[in-house]
């Protein structure tokens, strides 16, 4: 069950996420060779950062409910 769950969440992106995608698509089109490559360098930093603070939370169990 867990594994489908996974399977499921992995592979499929949501609509708001599409859209994101289909709009970084249409901005890259327009980046030369030397401007993708540095973009593509700051998303990776971008998604090591991302994976750190998951497993930091998750090391630390953080929990991040907001406080009303």
């Amino acid at each position: 069950m867990f594994m489908n769950l996974y399977n499921y969440m992995s592979n499929n992106l949501t609509l708001e996420q599409e859209f994101k995608l289909a709009v970084v698509r249409k901005k890259l089109q327009n980046l030369n060779i030397s401007q993708s490559r540095l973009y593509l360098l700051e998303l990776l930093r971008l998604m090591m950062i991302k994976d750190n603070m998951i497993k930091y939370s998750i090391k630390n169990r953080v929990n991040f409910d907001l406080i009303d």
